[in-house]
């Protein structure tokens, strides 16, 4: 059961990491999270509004970074 566990974390991580980095739009993070059968609409708004705060951390190091250039 553990390995289950540790499987759906790893696979719910690269699914914000993409979201985060903005490799996805919202339409297929949240497709993501149903498939990994988050499918509430509370369970799935708890993880768009940390993947939002990811995103939003990632554009501001980015921008950071281009202000350096």
């Amino acid at each position: 059961m553990g390995r289950a566990k540790d499987v759906f974390l790893d696979k719910l991580e690269a699914l914000q990491t993409e979201y985060a980095e903005c490799k996805i739009d919202t339409e297929k993070f949240e497709k993501g999270l149903k498939d990994l059968g988050i499918t509430s609409e509370e369970e799935i708004l708890f993880e768009k509004l940390d993947a939002e705060e990811a995103r939003y951390n990632f554009k501001m190091d980015s921008a950071a970074e281009q202000a350096k250039k």
